[in-house]
């Protein structure tokens, strides 16, 4: 008996890893209906996305943020595609929405299941400004979890933040990129005066933003837009660190 027992675990075992495999491989062709407005922390486990509990657990940040507008979130852009993970989350999370990516390289097996994806560079404005004329910007939800590069991050925020609707969240993950202790490289100064960091550090002690990377009209548009930022930071072996700008509602 307890022989049978040990089989039939293996076999459930073998089959939940089979449905995994299936639902994070480049072949899948069709999401699920069952993963349909799943608990977010579930999903982001289900598809190995890096926000993850185990990982960054950025989804800690979505969960508590987003979950409330479940049914609310309508156009969602994440720039940085990858493995399509996240996207496909975003896609099964939101009662209706249209899931947008931008990425480096093509992606198409992630089009295959919906989700509109884009070829960019979003530190290039005239990239950026092609992808909004294609697709009509006017969204509810901007993730950054693209080049991790202080241009990067700056330019696409500088860009995207007039195309976030009013009342909006724009997300940008990985600022730990920001910190020379933690990491190497992605284009700081050597007096870390160009961190993308360092602009909402300042912000919080004088509400200027100030950026090397943005236009003038760019820096007074965000001035007049925040509502509030949240800097996020996690006690991990990655140090994970990302910000959550609210764009202001009209009075």
């Amino acid at each position: 008996m307890k022989k049978v027992l040990t089989l039939c675990t293996l076999l459930l075992v073998f089959l939940a890893n089979s449905q995994l495999s299936e639902l994070r491989s480049p072949t899948l062709t069709e999401l699920p209906d069952s993963l349909h407005k799943r608990d977010l922390i579930e999903l982001s486990e289900l598809f190995n996305t890096d926000k993850q509990p185990s990982f960054h657990n950025f989804i800690d940040l979505y969960n508590r943020h987003l979950t409330p507008l479940q049914d609310s979130v309508h156009r969602l852009l994440e720039i940085g595609i990858f493995n399509g993970a996240s996207h496909k989350m975003w896609k099964c999370f939101f009662d209706s929405v249209e899931v947008y990516g931008i990425d480096i390289k093509e992606k198409p097996w992630v089009e295959k299941l919906g989700i509109h994806t884009y070829l960019a560079n979003q530190a290039n404005r005239e990239h950026l400004q092609t992808f909004i004329d294609s697709s009509g910007g006017s969204f509810d939800v901007i993730i950054d979890d693209g080049g991790h590069y202080m241009d990067h991050q700056q330019v696409s925020l500088g860009f995207l933040f007039e195309h976030l609707n009013e009342g909006g969240l724009y997300i940008i993950e990985d600022v730990h990129t920001s910190i020379p202790a933690y990491y190497d490289g992605f284009g700081r100064d050597s007096t870390l005066s160009n961190t993308t960091l360092k602009i909402f550090t300042d912000y919080i002690m004088n509400e200027d933003i100030e950026s090397v990377y943005m236009t003038e009209q760019e820096k007074v548009y965000l001035e007049s837009w925040i509502d509030h930022i949240e800097i996020y930071k996690r006690k991990n072996s990655m140090h994970s660190t990302a910000v959550v700008i609210r764009k202001k509602k009209k009075r």
